[in-house]
């Protein structure tokens, strides 16, 4: 493919345009994506708390490789290619479990959580065979606000460096402290630049969610001023009390303890690049994990985040439901117009829009950092 003319892409918000249609559309784009951004970026691989314990595991996979990530006997996560050293068989299914070793189903190698092979049948005749030569492919990981994070290549920056002053923004939250309180997985019809991109922005909300969403919300501030490779917007709420449910306002869980003054009466959208992002809101976390399946398709994780106090009141479960069907409400209505925008992108007339400066910063500030990627990689010019 030619390279991309991504000028347009690097102005100032007031003067931005969008990212050429192709970014959406080309299978060459998506494999320049899987190997730079996913594979050779930080990519989140879920809550820690949700491997707590010993034998705890998520298989998964990044950039279309098979991963599996476990506590160990000595209460540290590790992420593993999901793949036997004897043929290649992939070890486990996709999916949480738990288990005390990994064996594999077709010639029963044993590894221990730690990755270490210890045991082999019938290899003894195997000249100069050694156990401890075939552990497990380890995968560089870290953690960081609750997060487990996966650098598959081993060659990105440090986490600190790739995620900046992310935490530091993010500590009124408590992220490290919140609990999975509900979690899914679905597909959807679209690019996930798009799928993230809706997220992060408020200018559809009056279109697309008018008896809905659209209430909720006040105009958002500017756009912070962040140190690393994500983007962040705050806005305060339309009305006193949640937004994580649409009627009855007030009628949420209590504001997350950390939270005082504005940041108690308003969310927090931030997107962590290249898929993860999350709104932190009064009184819960809203965390989206996304990943290409096909230039035209993602794979989405949505998991809600609660402090304890929250899980500890009696009717949690009935409260939470109303949660899940605010969410749900929203995604649909999201949904129908992502997948139309796909189709509207796949048209050889597609051509780069401009930005909305005060509702679409935060998608212009993920693509100057994807136009910058590009460029670097020389698929794109300046």
């Amino acid at each position: 493919m030619s390279q991309l003319d991504l000028s347009g892409v690097l102005c100032p918000t007031e003067q931005a345009f969008t990212l050429p249609p192709a970014c959406y559309v080309d299978e060459d784009i998506l494999a320049f994506e899987q190997e730079r951004l996913f594979a050779g970026g930080w990519v989140s691989a879920g809550r820690t708390s949700d491997l707590a314990q010993s034998g705890d595991y998520l298989a998964f996979s990044v950039a279309d490789t098979p991963l599996i990530a476990t506590r160990g006997e000595d209460g540290r996560l590790r992420v593993f290619a999901n793949t036997c050293r004897h043929r290649g068989m992939q070890l486990v299914e996709p999916g949480r479990g738990q288990c005390r070793q990994f064996v594999c189903p077709f010639h029963g190698w044993c590894y221990k959580l730690d990755g270490s092979l210890f045991a082999a049948p019938r290899m003894e005749g195997a000249q100069g065979f050694e156990s401890e030569d075939f552990s497990l492919v380890q995968v560089r990981s870290e953690e960081r606000a609750g997060f487990l994070l996966v650098n598959l290549d081993g060659e990105a920056p440090s986490l600190d460096d790739w995620l900046g002053d992310f935490e530091s923004l993010h500590e009124p939250w408590r992220l490290e402290s919140l609990v999975t309180a509900s979690q899914r997985e679905f597909t959807v019809k679209c690019n996930w630049k798009l799928f993230i991109e809706v997220f992060n922005e408020y200018y559809h909300l009056r279109k697309v969610h008018p008896h809905t969403l659209s209430t909720l919300y006040a105009t958002p501030d500017p756009v912070d001023r962040t140190e690393g490779a994500f983007v962040s917007q705050f806005g305060e709420h339309a009305r006193r009390g949640s937004v994580g449910v649409l009627t009855e306002g007030g009628t949420g869980f209590e504001t997350l303890p950390g939270l005082s003054g504005r940041l108690a009466n308003g969310t927090r959208y931030t997107w962590a690049y290249p898929g993860l992002t999350f709104a932190a809101s009064r009184d819960a976390v809203w965390v989206l994990e996304a990943a290409p399946a096909t230039v035209s398709s993602t794979a989405v994780r949505l998991t809600l985040l609660f402090d304890d106090a929250s899980l500890s009141v009696p009717d949690f479960e009935q409260m939470l439901k109303r949660y899940e069907s605010r969410m749900a409400i929203g995604m649909e209505e999201d949904i129908v117009v992502l997948e139309a925008q796909q189709l509207g992108l796949h048209s050889r007339l597609a051509r780069p829009g401009r930005v909305c400066p005060e509702l679409e910063p935060s998608v212009h500030g993920f693509h100057r950092w994807y136009a910058q990627q590009l460029i670097d990689a020389g698929l794109g010019t300046a």
